[in-house]
């Protein structure tokens, strides 16, 4: 018994040396606690981001009421294509949009007949005004010519009262020398005196010419100024007409753009109110969908990768086809408050009008973020939730807190690290870090790194 005990242990000592199979003699004994190590390497890594998203009309525009009135006339449903209104290159208006609806405001055209009366009675008085204008200057011409006139038969009377004057001291001097009798004396007086009696005579018709002169300007100033006022009633009145005219337009219900109705909230005979006066809200809904919005809310950690002009695939479930590309033609640049999320638009021409506003998508960015140290994701461990590494220094094992980007399948990116509780460090790719068997691993303990 005690022969065959002795037997049993060598046999079991000799499987031990030779390994777990006896008919191996030439087998190597594996070490359970050797582990494999290996040193941060560069790889290319790219980021896949991945965002549901949700198809809008590029324009989509509520239409209101803007004056209150029966609704006379509806001229299109949901799901009819409607005509926008049409500009030049200089951006004057060549056509109106298509009428939708049309309301009555018999009222409200009676006063703009009015209004258009004014501005024509409003016109008239100008001309009626310029007229008297014409006239006044034509007065005061007239005035002046007179005061002229007057004026110079004034210079012939001084003339004339100086002849007479002369001719009667001459006269005067001749009978006192006895050369003229008295007579001729007394005759020359009376044409003295008929002399400075005709003068005064035009003294006063030049004062009363000078009179009719002043009134004459008078006269010519108020005609001006009534020119001028009746101009001013002319632009009161255009401009009450302008802004009726333009409020009657509002009667007719227009196409904003080239769309689609997709609500109508109105029948005939409807009395619709303002909106500004608290109206019955919104007639129409008109969408644009030859262009379609792509939007989606990217969180905040992934909202850095995304820049304007950025191309994602956009995959569409309903249409259970290939992906297509689209670019990225704006971004919000800032991030909800409450949802810490960046809003992403696409613009889609929508020829094929495969698309229709609500659908639903799926956004994928791949972002290329270059070459980055990384390790298996099998050499990454957590403790206190700190993912950490195992170190391999001076053939011990040293725990080493990281900071980890992206991953890529079995790859995740090693920002930074930690040793000994220093600052936080950039990784050099020297490092040795235990990749395999990390459970046989712990803090201190000496390492048995497995022969390559």
């Amino acid at each position: 018994m005690k022969y065959h005990r002795i037997f049993a242990h060598a046999v079991l000592f000799a499987v031990a040396l030779t390994g777990c199979n006896p008919s191996n003699p030439s087998a190597k004994v594996r070490d359970a606690g050797a582990v494999k190590t290996d040193v941060p390497t560069k790889k290319a890594m790219l980021r896949v981001i991945e965002q549901p998203a949700t198809i809008e009309a590029f324009e989509e525009t509520p239409l209101v009421a803007h004056i209150s009135g029966y609704l006379k006339k509806v001229n299109v449903d949901i799901g009819k294509l409607v005509a926008g209104p049409c500009y030049d290159a200089k951006g004057q208006l060549t056509k109106a949009g298509e009428i939708l609806a049309e309301l009555a405001v018999p009222e409200m055209l009676s006063e703009l007949e009015q209004k258009q009366a004014l501005v024509t009675q409003a016109r008239a008085q100008v001309d009626q005004s310029t007229a008297s204008l014409d006239a006044a200057e034509a007065h005061v011409l007239t005035a002046k010519a007179l005061v002229r006139e007057a004026t110079a038969s004034c210079a012939r009377a001084d003339a004339n009262v100086e002849r007479w004057k002369s001719e009667l001291v001459r006269v005067e001097k001749a009978v006192k020398d006895g050369v003229l009798d008295r007579q001729i004396r007394e005759e020359t007086l009376f044409q003295y005196k008929s002399a400075d009696a005709s003068r005064n005579e035009v003294e006063a018709k030049v004062q009363s010419a000078q009179a009719m002169a002043t009134e004459s300007e008078a006269k010519h100033a108020k005609a001006k100024a009534d020119v001028a006022a009746a101009k001013a009633h002319v632009l009161v009145a255009g401009a009450e007409e302008a802004r009726l005219k333009a409020l009657v337009e509002y009667r007719y219900i227009r196409a904003p753009f080239d769309g689609v109705v997709t609500r109508r909230n109105i029948h005939t005979g409807h009395f619709l109110q303002s909106n500004a006066s608290g109206g019955p809200g919104v007639l129409f809904v008109v969408a644009r969908t030859d262009k379609l919005r792509i939007i989606a809310e990217v969180p905040e950690s992934d909202a850095t990768y995304i820049t304007e002009n950025s191309k994602p695939k956009i995959h569409v479930p309903a249409l259970k086809g290939e992906p297509f590309e689209g670019v990225v033609a704006r971004t919000s640049r800032t991030l909800d408050p409450k949802s810490r999320t960046l809003r992403v638009e696409i613009d889609h021409v929508n020829s094929a009008n495969k698309l229709r506003p609500g659908m639903f998508a799926n956004l994928v960015f791949t972002v290329d973020l270059g070459e980055r140290y990384t390790l298996p994701v099998s050499a990454i461990f957590t403790h206190a939730d700190q993912p950490c590494c195992w170190r391999v220094v001076e053939g011990k094992a040293v725990r080493t807190p990281l900071k980890l980007g992206v991953r890529d399948g079995q790859m995740v990116e090693v920002v930074k690290l930690q040793s000994g509780g220093a600052a936080w460090q950039a990784v050099s790719g020297d490092e040795q870090v235990v990749v395999t068997n990390l459970g046989a691993v712990s803090e201190g303990k000496e390492v048995r790194v497995e022969k390559k």
